[in-house]
């Protein structure tokens, strides 16, 4: 059957969930870069926004596992069938102390996620596309979330560890932390600006596919 529309499946954390920096607060459907994405391609496609706050891609936290991300991935995937492009944007929080991962630890986190799905669940996504997130960085207020310290190093190195898991499986790779950095607020969300902008980024992505 053909489909009217193409879906794009936006796969990440918060910053795809549209967390505002430094509140408990999510920013507008229309901020939200999955929903500025929607808005820039128009009704030829549907953008499905897929964020979980604290979603890593195979760390487990006991007291919180259902941010286990490997764990639904397949599930999700599935559940927006047939998908055109998949977008996947994690790391963030795999940087954090509490899992005391390394940048090729959790690039491997990477690979284990893209493995969990069956090669024909594969060729069934068109295209798939690896994201690194854009670097931790020292927020303003020098007060930056003592769990996230450390990934301000590890941050620096994640993005050429990914390009190897992307170019392994034979799937895209953007680095967000090319074209947007992360919000000086708190130093690892993104501003309403860095989601339009990232937004734009993904459109023209997708437009270069067609």
């Amino acid at each position: 059957m053909k489909h009217e529309t193409k879906t794009i499946l936006c796969y990440g954390d918060s910053n795809t969930w549209g967390a505002v920096p430094n509140t408990d607060d999510r920013y507008p459907r229309s901020v939200r870069w999955p929903g500025a994405l929607q808005s820039l391609l128009g009704p030829k496609y549907d953008v499905i926004s897929e964020g979980l706050c604290g979603r890593t891609l195979a760390a487990a936290d006991p007291k919180k596992p259902h941010r286990t991300g490997i764990t639904h991935f397949r599930a999700i995937v599935e559940s927006a069938d047939p998908v055109e492009v998949l977008f996947i944007m994690l790391g963030t929080n795999d940087m954090k102390s509490t899992y005391n991962l390394s940048a090729p630890e959790i690039a491997e986190h990477l690979n284990q996620t893209l493995l969990s799905l069956p090669a024909f669940d594969i060729v069934k996504i068109p295209h798939i596309c690896v994201v690194c997130p854009p670097a931790v960085i020292q927020n303003k207020e020098n007060n930056l979330d003592e769990r996230m310290v450390r990934a301000i190093e590890i941050s620096k190195t994640l993005p050429e560890e990914y390009k190897k898991v992307a170019d392994r499986h034979q799937v895209h790779f953007i680095n967000a932390g090319d074209y947007v950095k992360s919000s000086d607020l708190d130093g690892y969300h993104l501003d309403a600006e860095t989601h339009v902008k990232l937004s734009q980024v993904f459109a023209d992505f997708v437009k270069r596919l067609s």
